[in-house]
């Protein structure tokens, strides 16, 4: 395969089986020819919007739905291009910040997603929605890309981000060479075949998407982008991550012959439990890894690779031996790995140890360790002796990032036998505390410190427990430790006359006092003006005057009380936990349930009542508004993350 190009080998199955399926998702299913005239069209298109590209050229791809995203992948790779893929859901600082460093001359994405990508760079746009007409005028046949000097093993592929979990994201370039070796790797590993239907579930912004359907789809197997149609799909192959793997492993797939768990390294006892639940003869569970830099082709791991049995497996995490073609090293302690087409070794950024021959084993990530007086915890440490408690589901133990000069935090997700109200959110040990030994309580930092004592140093053990639904990952499926809620500074509850507050909390109390104050004064004097006459009251009697009266007086001071909330809410309610985005959405739905009365009330006064434009315009304006408002806060009620903590 020295010098061709990934899609190439798609274009062999292509030729081979024109009508064998390629893609299945939820809503559609596609034959590799269907999908490899999908790609040509948008390519031809590409090719005459932006012009052949140069070297290096990239095209940004930001789209909502991974079919869409996939053809864009091929568009821009039969074009000559590399590809970048941005998440829509990425926010919108962090977008253009992505985008600017691909330097992409097009994009390819939807009409709405335009005003998210916008950073003022001037760019090629390609609206599938709005181009639909004019891409699927182009023939489905490949169109001619530019000859590449040396072959195109040499030109760029993808310009892919790294997960950001020991850092901010940075951009990896890799080659048509890199993601070939990489491929011919994995068929050794993997054995895939043009029967296999493999289950792919990692966003398509992400290493493994491409490593997905690259192992797929150049295999003349079936790429399935959709968890729910795995078990009616006989899927035979997944590769997820961590939490995904139990979800099928319990679902008890027939067909499911290979497990390929990456994200997060799998712990030992993890792996084998999963093992135990696939009911195919001879399935296998592999633990993957392999960061951006080497294309998610790493290392990977069995069982079988072991020596002998492990005396605590719930305290192993694995990740095994090289690839094909990948080599693997130990400086100081910390990992690096070689890719599979023989390029520089590259750190990781994890620590690691091996013993003699044995399978390289995962130690936790260095950017994870947190200075605490002047020293530095090996977190994962304390994570490990934790590992296997029956009370936990998950457990992660950061710092509280700098706040109070140093304070060692347990993040413990409860089992799901756990009952979620027996025991305190947060807590600090106490001196000459007794642990918690009620069955079935989420442990709080006494029975911590129990567990832990002997197993880590007394200096390394958490004093504050913060219990969570579950912990907050990327789309990489690795723990988003910055998005975990950090619990209360110990003594930051202060009694009236006694310590002053911080700026933060100065700045927080002018703003929730000052704004609804002024906003309060602005509505009362502006209503006469914004509506003449529409809190008249003469000629109205008592005491239905001094009643009208009142509801002026509560509607100005809802909407001041709007005003505030607006400035001074969103901090508290991100702090009960809960996804961002749905927060935000509550958060502006509380604003303008408030904030509403005040307009609707002296708009709908002055309306005639057989005025039927003017009514319906109010009724959609405002009340169908101010419906949807209430359901968003349902919403965040019921499914947000419960308060992460409670003191105790």
């Amino acid at each position: 395969m020295t010098g061709g190009s990934i899609h190439q080998l798609f274009e062999d199955q292509v030729r081979q089986a024109p009508d064998r399926t390629a893609v299945i998702t939820e809503s559609a299913k596609l034959t590799y020819q269907e999908l490899d005239g999908s790609a040509n069209r948008l390519a031809a298109y590409l090719l005459a919007r932006a012009g052949v590209p140069e070297s290096g050229a990239t095209v940004a791809i930001c789209t909502e739905r991974p079919l869409d995203a996939l053809v864009a992948m091929l568009a821009a790779l039969k074009s000559g291009y590399a590809y970048a893929v941005v998440a829509p859901g990425t926010a919108r600082e962090e977008t253009r910040r992505l985008l600017g460093l691909t330097r992409a001359e097009v994009v390819i994405t939807h009409r709405r997603l335009l005003a998210r990508i916008d950073d003022g760079r001037r760019r090629t746009e390609i609206c599938l929605d709005g181009d639909g007409a004019a891409i699927a005028a182009h023939s489905d046949a490949a169109p001619d890309a530019a000859p590449v000097e040396g072959g195109a093993g040499n030109r760029r592929a993808t310009v892919l981000f790294t997960a950001g979990t020991t850092g901010e994201r940075r951009a990896v370039v890799s080659g048509h060479g890199r993601w070939l070796a990489a491929y011919t790797a994995w068929a050794e590993v993997y054995a895939l075949t043009a029967h296999d239907r493999l289950l792919v579930t990692a966003g398509s912004e992400t290493t493994g998407f491409t490593g997905g359907w690259i192992r797929s789809l150049c295999s003349g197997g079936t790429l399935v982008l959709s968890e729910r149609a795995a078990g009616s799909e006989r899927v035979t192959v997944a590769e997820v991550d961590p939490r995904a793997a139990a979800r099928l492993a319990e679902r008890a797939l027939p067909a499911l012959r290979l497990l390929a768990v990456g994200g997060e390294p799998l712990r030992l006892d993890e792996q084998l439990r999963l093992q135990g639940l696939l009911p195919a003869p001879g399935a296998r569970v592999l633990s993957v890894y392999g960061p951006a830099e080497v294309v998610g082709c790493g290392t990977w791991f069995e069982p079988e690779q072991l020596p002998g049995p492990v005396e605590h497996p719930e305290r192993a995490a694995y990740l095994g031996r090289p690839f094909p073609g990948c080599a693997v090293e130990l400086r100081k302690g910390r990992i690096w790995l070689t890719p599979p087409d023989g390029g520089d070794a590259v750190p990781t950024g994890d620590a690691g140890r091996q013993h003699g021959g044995g399978p390289l084993e995962f130690r936790g990530r260095t950017a994870d360790r947190v200075e605490i007086g002047g020293r530095t915890v090996d977190t994962y440490r304390v994570e490990s002796a934790l590992a296997g408690h029956p009370d936990l589901r998950e457990v992660v133990v950061t710092g509280d990032r700098g706040r109070t000069g140093g304070r060692l935090i347990a993040y413990v997700a409860p089992g799901p036998d756990t009952p979620s109200d027996t025991a305190p959110a947060a807590s600090d040990a106490a001196p000459g505390a007794t642990p918690n030994a009620t069955p079935g309580a989420v442990p709080d930092a006494a029975s911590l410190r129990a567990r832990l004592t002997g197993l880590v140093p007394a200096a390394d053990i958490p004093g504050t427990v913060v219990r969570v639904a579950s912990l907050p990952r990327n789309a990489a499926g690795k723990v988003d430790r910055a998005a975990l809620p950090l619990p209360p500074v110990p003594g930051a509850v202060r009694h009236a006359g006694k310590g002053g507050m911080t700026g933060e909390e100065r700045a927080a109390a002018v703003g929730g006092c000052a704004v609804p104050i002024v906003a309060g004064i602005l509505a009362a004097a502006l209503t006469s003006t914004f509506w003449p006459g529409s809190t008249d009251l003469t000629g109205v009697p008592s005491p239905w005057k001094g009643l009208f009266g009142v509801l002026y007086a509560f509607e100005v001071v809802s909407f001041a009380a709007g005003a505030g909330f607006l400035v001074a809410g969103r901090k508290p309610m991100l702090r009960r936990g809960g996804p961002r985005g749905l927060t935000t959405a509550a958060h502006l739905a509380i604003v303008w349930l408030l904030v509403a009365w005040w307009p609707q009330d002296n708009l709908y006064r002055l309306a005639a009542k057989q005025d039927w434009p003017r009514q319906a315009a109010l009724v959609y304006t405002f009340n169908v508004p101010l419906m949807i408002a209430a359901g968003i806060v349902v919403v965040w009620a019921v499914i947000g993350s419960p308060p992460a903590r409670r003191r105790e």
